[in-house]
């Protein structure tokens, strides 16, 4: 992060532009302000104000603004017929902690039960449960 960029800048980068603005608002933190002037007590206010912010679902949107999560761990690093982790013995990784992409509208669903299903059936059948 760039010292000189402002507070509002990069909490856009962080979460949704109008909650950025107003979780900054409530923090009661000036939106100019560059990140390199923000003091601790600043930060730990925006940090409680983001975890505390109350957030009501007023509608759905329909499908073609459907969104789902892209990131995660990546599944070269799971063996497929476990969710074990490659690279650590014991660990299993189901649903959208994973890096796959689906369409929603019960894509997503079906990989989440799909997945969690396998990994709970193999850490169960580990010996290390």
């Amino acid at each position: 992060v760039s010292r000189n960029r402002q507070v509002l800048t990069v909490a856009e980068g962080l979460m949704p532009r109008a909650l950025a603005a107003q979780a900054i608002r409530i923090a009661a933190i000036p939106p100019a302000l560059p990140v390199h002037s923000v003091t601790q007590q600043q930060r730990a206010q925006l940090v409680r104000t983001v975890k505390q912010l109350p957030l009501t679902v007023r509608c759905f949107r329909g499908f073609d603004e459907a969104v789902i999560t892209r990131g995660g761990v990546s599944v070269r690093e799971v063996v497929p017929g476990s969710m074990e982790s490659k690279l650590v013995n014991g660990l299993y990784f189901a649903g959208e902690v994973l890096d796959l992409d689906a369409l929603t509208g019960g894509y997503n669903l079906q990989i989440a039960f799909s997945t969690g299903a396998l990994a709970g059936f193999s850490a169960a059948n580990s010996g290390n449960a």
